[in-house]
């Protein structure tokens, strides 16, 4: 035992690891902090949640009276760019139901990084162990009618929301936009930067602006057994 640390030591300097120790120790106290927030919020909101919950960084929640908040077990959410090594997080984890219609359902092992999920009056679903990224915007209405220009303001167009669904395993990368009346199905991968306009079927890789089915994943993993 002694030997290895004496190995440890000498490769790397005491300084790096005296860095890393204390780099972990606050990392951990961030997420304790998040945390302890974070259930403070679900219960002033009247939210229910599954066991075993982490969050680190801030975490926002606005639920109109009468919707439906619900998220399941072994959740996580990093709103915070020191956690998340890949990318800077633009702003917190942020869920919101705009009317008493509408529902936000997440699943077990769900993971979110700076996402914002925005219910107007539809329900959005996100199934057990999707994975989203940094950056990553959800919503079920335009807000607003789209034409005639001078009813943008005063039309809120309700009648144009619609649901979203997005399957069980599903990876969504960093900075993509996922709009109204979207479904994707379980498995698929959404690349970086897309905008989900159209409905993705399961076991794809789809990308693009907006979003296109780019290869089938199945049929990849098939052939790769071959090989």
């Amino acid at each position: 035992m002694i030997g290895k640390i004496n190995k440890i030591v000498r490769k790397y300097s005491i300084v790096e690891l005296i860095s890393y120790a204390l780099y972990s120790v606050y990392l951990i106290c961030l997420q304790w902090i998040g945390t302890f927030f974070f259930r403070l919020k679900v219960i002033f909101w009247n939210i229910q949640i599954g066991t075993n919950s982490k969050v680190t960084g801030k975490f926002l929640f606005f639920k109109y009276p009468g919707s439906k908040i619900n998220i399941g077990n072994n959740f996580t959410s990093i709103s915070l760019s020191s956690r998340a090594m890949a990318t800077s997080i633009f702003s917190p984890t942020c869920i919101k139901t705009l009317s008493y219609s509408s529902k936000i359902l997440i699943g077990n092992g769900v993971g979110l990084n700076g996402t914002s999920i925005t219910a107007r009056s539809k329900t959005i679903k996100i199934g057990d162990h999707v994975m989203i990224a940094a950056n990553v915007t959800i919503m079920d209405s335009d807000f607003h009618v789209v034409f005639p220009p001078e009813g943008r303001l005063t039309n809120p167009g309700y009648e144009f929301d619609a649901g979203i669904e997005i399957g069980e395993n599903v990876w969504i990368g960093t900075r993509c936009t996922i709009l109204k009346g979207v479904r994707i199905g379980k498995n698929s991968v959404i690349a970086a930067g897309s905008i989900v306009s159209k409905s993705i079927p399961e076991n794809v890789v789809a990308g693009g602006i907006p979003a296109k089915v780019i290869r089938n994943l199945e049929t990849t993993k098939k052939g790769s057994k071959r090989k």
